[in-house]
């Protein structure tokens, strides 16, 4: 809103832009919340049960890269852009545990995601974007899930010396008490 009002105020174009989960190559590995491509990918690289917090059924809205980078490139070019906030998301919700079998059939593996009982504190139950306003502007999401996780296996498998991270940051998460246990009643 900041950023809208000074923007109208000393007549600069502005616009604000709110991405969902985007994903594709070069996020980090030891960035814990870098998100369920890099933990499920990750996982499946080292032959490891992938971890899925809560019950797997949780929507998430992921959005490739390129397509980020194209809606950008979109509201830089477009007069009707300015003074407006955009969502840039893939277009469609997924299940939590339906991304981690999209993961696992890019890898070719068998092994099943454990889901432990374990929560991320701060975490939203469901996370998906209204892309119509930006598709009124003549924006669309080109690339599936799929996609982002091919590119990402495919920079992953170019990677050196990474074997300790998803130790670190699961560790990480859990020492700064984010990553947390359901509590049976």
């Amino acid at each position: 809103m900041i950023a809208l009002n000074l923007g109208k105020r000393y007549d600069i174009p502005t616009v604000v832009m709110r991405y969902s989960i985007v994903q594709g190559p070069r996020q980090s590995f030891y960035n814990a919340y870098s998100g369920a491509c890099r933990l499920f990918c990750l996982s499946y690289f080292f032959d490891r049960q992938p971890v899925i917090y809560e019950d797997g059924k949780q929507l998430r809205d992921f959005v490739n890269i390129e397509d980020v980078v194209s809606a950008n490139l979109l509201v830089l070019e477009k007069e009707e852009a300015n003074f407006n906030v955009f969502d840039v998301g893939g277009g469609r919700g997924y299940t939590v545990l339906e991304f981690a079998e999209i993961v696992k059939e890019v890898f070719g593996k068998d092994i099943m995601p454990a889901i432990r009982g374990e929560y991320r504190f701060g975490d939203t139950r469901h996370i998906v974007s209204d892309i119509g306003r930006l598709k009124s502007i003549g924006w669309e999401p080109k690339y599936s899930p799929r996609k982002n996780v091919e590119d990402y296996k495919r920079w992953l498998e170019s990677q050196v010396d990474i074997k300790d991270v998803l130790d670190y940051a699961e560790k990480r998460m859990k020492d700064l008490n984010v990553v947390r246990r359901v509590k049976m009643v």
